[in-house]
């Protein structure tokens, strides 16, 4: 398992995608706040332990 993160039109709206180790993918979260925030509700998923990729 592991997050994807691809950016929503500009640059600062992010989604984390949590992806599942057979390819379905599904929502984590949202944030237009930048990366540090996304890794911050991330780490708070109690989620840090997976590998993050930002796209």
């Amino acid at each position: 398992m592991r997050i994807e993160v691809f950016e929503n039109g500009s640059k600062s709206k992010l989604i984390a995608m949590l992806v599942d180790d057979d390819g379905n993918e599904r929502e984590l979260v949202r944030t237009d706040k930048g990366r540090d925030d996304l890794l911050n509700q991330i780490d708070d998923r109690d989620l840090s332990h997976l590998t993050v990729r930002f796209n």
